[in-house]
């Protein structure tokens, strides 16, 4: 019994050793993405004792709440709103380094009837600038119709408006959600996936690519402040990559829906924030007449 205790002891003073990770979120807990990265994190904290990630959710501000609490111990997820902030102005982009890619979320054009025959199409997603935006600037480039976009505080709640007949024609939301309110509104349509893939659960449904629109996918990228040093960056990454691996692609796209890159952090994020800088300085006069 003494050796028992004196084990325990250990164990509990292992734990209390390991450095605390905050990773931050700018989603609420009920974003698509947090059961996959909940996922990861639980298993990258089995794995090893250095670290012990903890996910913490700062949603608002276009995503700049949770890049605002970082310091040089913490992380945070960016997507295509990043790109958009660093344009405006309200943040550096050399402040912020990636250390894990999380991947592409696989979401579906979702539209409240036929696209072809608009004049305008009003659109309803969570940031100016940001994937859903210069998705449905891309598409009205290539049908003729005008786009005004629409903030919600969620891409759900647009979409339940948009399942009510309140006025918003187009989303990007999970192929799920869209089934549900399909029941409810015989009219939603599922116009293409947002995906480099088309979806396993909707194999008849082309890619934005395969339908000629170059448009962004809505990226998850967990990265540091440029405050933390490069050796920490480095260990941290191999840690969670390693946890991504053991959880598996399978897992994580049943999960949340979302596709593992098959490139380093560092190339995703290259490239991935070069396409929706490339489209943003496209369309910048759209995007700025949105505010």
């Amino acid at each position: 019994m003494k050796i028992l205790g004196t084990l325990f002891v250990l164990l509990l003073n292992t734990a209390a050793l390991a450095d605390v990770v905050k990773i931050y979120s700018p989603y609420a807990p009920s974003h698509s993405a947090t059961p996959a990265m909940f996922k990861i994190i639980n298993q990258a904290n089995k794995s090893q004792h250095t670290y012990s990630f903890v996910l913490e959710f700062k949603p608002g501000g276009n995503q700049m709440i949770a890049l605002q609490a970082l310091d040089a111990t913490s992380l945070a997820v960016i997507a295509p709103a990043f790109v958009e902030n660093v344009a405006a102005g309200k943040i550096l982009e050399s402040d912020y380094v990636p250390v894990h890619a999380l991947g592409d979320a696989c979401w579906t054009v979702i539209t409240n009837g036929s696209i072809t025959d608009q004049k305008e199409m009003t659109v309803g997603g969570v940031g100016i600038g940001n994937a859903t935006h210069l998705t449905a600037l891309a598409l009205g480039e290539k049908y003729g119709f005008s786009v005004r976009y629409i903030v919600f505080k969620s891409n759900n709640d647009a979409l339940v408006n948009m399942a009510g007949n309140n006025g918003i024609f187009m989303v990007i939301d999970r192929y799920e959600s869209y089934q549900t309110l399909k029941t409810k509104n015989a009219k939603l349509q599922a116009f293409a996936a947002s995906c480099p893939t088309r979806l396993p659960q909707a194999p008849s449904v082309q890619t934005l690519h395969e339908i000629g629109i170059d448009a962004p996918y809505v990226f998850n990228i967990i990265v540091a402040h440029r405050s933390m040093t490069a050796t920490q960056r480095q260990a941290i990454a191999t840690v969670l990559n390693d946890a991504q691996r053991a959880v598996g692609y399978s897992e994580i796209f049943n999960l949340s829906g979302v596709k593992i890159p098959d490139i380093s952090a560092e190339e995703f994020y290259a490239k991935s924030v070069a396409q929706v800088k490339r489209l943003q300085e496209k369309y910048r006069k759209e995007i700025n007449q949105s505010r």
